[in-house]
């Protein structure tokens, strides 16, 4: 009798969590438990705070408990400016932003941006203003583009010499510009296909002595010879070089 007593009243407690948990899977905790404030950190020079707030708001799909942080997070790193984000749940109704920008270090062809993690990135609007660099490249070339500009300007910024812009051609050919001793005129460095790193090296290697030459009046420098390299002239015709033999 006791045994049976006892598993009637098994069975019942049993059938009241069934039902207690069916009304709690029903139970709408997104409106008791809603999203009530976003807290935003970060350090923004590209990005727009207002612009970024509207992308969070766009992407908040849940309440306090419900909201899925990974999908938020995954949402936001695709804005272009964004380096890293990370989301959390700051109780009892408010989510945690920390965003972190992206550095730009060089534009990339006419419409992207190089990250100091080396990554292209396309903002809708690239402002002309930064003081950067310019790499032109064959598609999937900024990387090794990249790491040439790095190697360049150890030695140029020694020499008083800033690179303006790296160019390489669809023949795989080298380019150069760069400014001299802060003087505005651009001069051109013409470094071929082949041995570009030994060209380069030739080059500084003459030039570190820079009393040597006189750099104002040069337009480009060429190179592309085995024993030596050609300098064309301001005001002189594009055909007159002058060869010179580094010994």
């Amino acid at each position: 009798m006791h045994s049976r007593i006892r598993r009637l009243i098994g069975v019942s407690l049993m059938l009241a969590l069934v039902v207690s948990g069916w009304k709690l899977m029903d139970y709408d905790f997104d409106s008791i438990a809603p999203i009530k404030k976003v807290e935003i950190e970060g350090e923004f020079e590209n990005i727009s705070h207002d612009v970024f707030r509207e992308h969070v708001v766009a992407v908040i799909d849940g309440g306090y408990f419900s909201l899925d942080l990974d999908a938020m997070r995954t949402a936001l790193m695709e804005l272009p400016w964004v380096d890293d984000v990370s989301v959390r749940r700051q109780w009892p109704s408010g989510i945690h932003i920390k965003v972190t920008e992206k550095t730009a270090v060089a534009y990339w062809n006419d419409d992207a941006l190089i990250s100091d993690h080396g990554d292209v990135f396309k903002p809708d609007f690239i402002s002309q203003q930064f003081t950067l660099p310019k790499l032109n490249g064959p598609d999937g070339s900024h990387n090794k583009m990249w790491r040439f500009l790095v190697a360049i300007n150890k030695d140029f910024s020694v020499m008083g010499f800033k690179v303006v812009d790296l160019n390489l051609d669809d023949r795989r050919a080298w380019g150069v510009h760069f400014v001299a001793n802060k003087t505005a005129e651009k001069i051109q460095l013409k470094l071929g296909r082949n041995h570009a790193d030994e060209r380069l090296s030739r080059f500084i290697r003459v030039f570190s002595s820079i009393d040597k030459f006189d750099l104002k009046n040069i337009v480009a420098i060429d190179l592309r010879y085995p024993n030596g390299f050609a300098m064309r002239i301001k005001n002189n015709s594009a055909s007159k070089h002058e060869l010179v033999k580094e010994a």
